[in-house]
């Protein structure tokens, strides 16, 4: 088991790593896709927007969605991040989380966590770091997250 997990995400992938109380032992344990990711904004699917009577007359009306499709494809990817966490947290594959992504993400994020898997969040950084390669993450990544891997790591730091 890792005491610390690592997850570096942006709306197209969240790349998770395990780090134990070395750095050699900093490893790519999971990278889990958002298959809509890569579409948004650029090839997502345009469907023509859904319409409504008006109540007095023949006119009728589009209706702009509450939500837009890449919302809906970051909520869903991000509900499936918190579910893959949860499953991993109660297996007991680590005990500490560490966040790494977009402000916007992280927030998204918190809302899919449990309240178990916000509590064992010892640290977080807002920045997008999931297209640098293993080496340039852990570099990048404070050295106070990677010390609750130690033997006698605490809740919060």
């Amino acid at each position: 088991m890792s005491n610390v997990m690592v997850v570096v995400a942006d709306s197209v992938r969240a790349r998770c790593f395990e780090a134990n109380a070395k750095p050699a032992t900093w490893t790519e344990v999971a990278c889990l896709t958002n298959p809509d990711g890569r579409a948004l904004g650029r090839d997502a699917p345009t469907e023509r927007l859904p319409r409504t009577n008006e109540s007095a007359g023949p006119s009728r009306h589009a209706i702009e969605p509450h939500t837009t499709l890449s919302e809906k494809s970051l909520d869903a990817f991000a509900r499936s991040i918190g579910e893959t966490l949860e499953r991993d947290r109660r297996a007991g594959r680590f005990e500490h989380l560490v966040l790494v992504a977009a402000p916007h993400l992280l927030g998204v994020l918190h809302t899919h966590f449990s309240k178990s898997l916000r509590a064992s969040i010892v640290g977080e950084l807002k920045l997008d770091l999931a297209g640098l390669s293993a080496d340039e993450i852990h570099a990048r990544l404070p050295r106070e997250f990677l010390r609750q891997a130690g033997p006698h790591a605490s809740a919060r730091s």
